[in-house]
């Protein structure tokens, strides 16, 4: 007779139990302070680059999805999706970075004290991993099948450090030809070396200097659902 109630004082206790833990959960999600749905680069974006409408909400590939996020100044929320429309990339967005204010601009590029160039390289001078938005440094190289003098190939001429990548496109020929963001002091000067075949790129690291444009793999915007699903 005594097994009865202790059977259901367990099930009560059980009972309680999980109604404890829904009731915490509840809680919590709702004081998450500070979380808010932004808007985060999906495909690397060039600086330039026009947002449209397509490029997000009828796109089977969108260059920005939603995430959620907290503690990032200028963020910007997804219900804030329309305002990017129109206004064009100040500098080359990577996937995974947050979408900022001061990464939108209605200006055209390039902006005072820019230039964008166009250089013609043998596929051998380009990284197999450059891309829209990837930081190079140019240097005086021989031509190709050219042996070139001992003591510049020891020393290389530095013609221009940090440039941007705008576009990487591939020529018929089998050469690249890449249109390159780049400060006014360097600019005539890459576009020489790069016309009579004595340049080449190296792929400069990203640092923590360079506005948070690495790549963060471990949270894959392929895995988040696009802002055209948050109306």
């Amino acid at each position: 007779m005594s097994k009865a109630p202790r059977k259901y004082g367990q099930m009560l206790v059980s009972v309680l139990v999980v109604i404890a833990a829904v009731i915490a959960g509840g809680w919590l999600y709702t004081n998450k302070g500070g979380v808010t749905e932004v808007l985060v680069v999906a495909q690397p974006i060039p600086a330039g680059h026009p947002i449209t409408e397509a490029d997000v909400r009828t796109s089977h590939d969108p260059l920005l999805v939603s995430r959620s996020v907290s503690g990032i100044d200028g963020a910007i929320p997804v219900s804030d999706v329309d305002s990017v429309f129109g206004k064009r990339t100040t500098v080359a967005l990577l996937p995974g970075q947050v979408l900022t204010e001061d990464a939108l601009t209605t200006s055209l590029l390039p902006q005072q004290g820019q230039q964008l160039i166009a250089v013609s390289l043998p596929a051998g001078r380009v990284p197999a991993t450059l891309e829209a938005g990837s930081v190079v440094d140019a240097i005086a190289v021989p031509q190709q099948g050219q042996a070139g003098d001992s003591n510049a190939l020891d020393t290389p001429k530095d013609l221009a450090a940090g440039a941007t990548v705008y576009s990487v496109k591939q020529a018929q020929d089998g050469s690249v030809v890449v249109t390159l963001l780049i400060d006014d002091s360097d600019a005539k000067t890459v576009a020489a070396y790069g016309a009579v075949g004595q340049l080449t790129l190296l792929q400069a690291p990203i640092t923590d200097g360079d506005a948070s444009l690495a790549p963060q793999p471990s949270t894959s915007p392929s895995a988040e659902a696009s802002t055209g699903s948050q109306g």
